[in-house]
């Protein structure tokens, strides 16, 4: 039986299936329960941007949860229905009985194209289902999910629409040089600096944060380039997680114009795993200092500074600062499996991809 979110109960339910779900798994780390709910909350319960299902037995235990919501992508000119909280036991039944759901919604909206894992505001973390290494934890805002979750899809008639990848180039003296040499190299010949994100001017790095974007658009393969609220949103929800030394924006020194961007970000799931899905501030607080890894969340450049080693050099500065706040691990990720600039840059690094996560797509007939 399907029973679509409408009340704060349910919600609570939806967000909680996880700790029944994942309590064997040692790899799967909760969410800030909390602040989920709050999230959730606004977008299912009060604005209705989103539409959340979970699927009950007889005895009104949970046996899968989904969440969905219709949006027009301006790219492909179309109406899609994006996924996800795709999270149940091993059932095709139940695998059926959720997307079904879904697909009848769609058909009645007059839309033919699903897609997931994939949220629309937030185009660049926990994209695609996990397909491999369910043997680790994930970093922070990446997908985890059981590892028969792609098969599920997979016998529904979900195809691979595209995979993105993480990879894990290695901090070390030797890679260090590496970065020296690119950085010495891209300094003779560019006028660049490297900038630490400015708090105390937060809206105008924001603007130039959002026009690196737009020009160096080449990944939102299915959506418009984030807004300046949404970045501005999203800079204002994470500002606790911020650390400036390993946010580093390009400009050319003549013109002040932004050339390029790299978000890199701690990773916290360390301290998630720890809190068990409480918010204990002061907690997190102590426990940041011991966090050993980072993952970079977004790096992008200007077309005509495209694989001229600007990335390299930002880079060079950041892994510079790993040494200092003592991240000894780096996820780069996740990027699209066709974006092979950066890709390149970490490859000599000596990164091979760590993770595949895939985008699995379906059209209704």
């Amino acid at each position: 039986m399907i029973r679509e979110i409408n009340n704060k109960k349910d919600l609570k339910r939806f967000i909680y299936y996880v700790k029944d779900l994942y309590k064997d798994n040692p790899h799967y780390i909760y969410p800030l329960f909390s602040i989920l709910f709050k999230e959730l909350r606004k977008e299912v319960i009060e604005e209705k941007n989103y539409t959340a299902i979970l699927s009950l037995n007889e005895k009104d235990e949970i046996y899968g949860r989904l969440l969905y919501r219709i949006e027009f992508n301006e790219k492909e000119k179309r109406n899609v229905c994006y996924f996800s909280y795709f999270d149940l036991i091993n059932s095709e039944s139940v695998a059926r009985e959720l997307l079904e759901y879904m697909e009848v919604k769609m058909q009645e909206k007059g839309v033919n194209h699903s897609e997931g894992s994939f949220t629309p505001y937030d185009p660049d973390n926990r994209r695609g289902i996990l397909i491999n290494n369910f043997d680790c934890d994930p970093m922070i805002f990446t997908s985890y999910n059981m590892d028969y979750i792609p098969s599920l899809l997979e016998n529904y008639g979900y195809t691979k629409t595209r995979d993105t990848f993480s990879m894990e180039p290695q901090i070390n003296e030797k890679n260090r040089k590496k970065l020296d040499s690119l950085g010495r190299f891209f300094e003779r010949r560019h006028d660049v600096r490297v900038d630490y994100l400015d708090f105390k001017h937060l809206d105008k790095e924001i603007e130039d944060i959002h026009t690196i974007l737009k020009e160096a658009d080449n990944e939102h393969i299915y959506q418009e380039t984030p807004s300046i609220e949404l970045i501005r949103s999203v800079a204002s929800n994470l500002k606790f997680f911020l650390d400036k030394r390993i946010i580093r924006i390009a400009r050319e020194n003549e013109t002040n114009r932004p050339i390029g961007f790299c978000f890199c970000l701690h990773d916290f799931n360390q301290v998630f795993k720890i809190l068990k899905g409480k918010v204990r501030p002061l907690r997190m607080l102590l426990l940041k200092k011991k966090i050993t890894k980072a993952r970079g969340m977004m790096q992008y450049v200007v077309p005509d500074y495209q694989g001229n080693g600007l990335i390299g050099y930002i880079f060079m500065k950041i892994f510079a600062e790993f040494e200092n706040i003592g991240i000894t691990e780096f996820e780069a990720g996740t990027m699209m499996e066709d974006n092979t600039k950066p890709m390149s840059v970490f490859e000599k690094l000596g990164g091979a991809v760590s993770k595949t996560y895939r985008i699995y797509g379906k059209d209704i007939l």
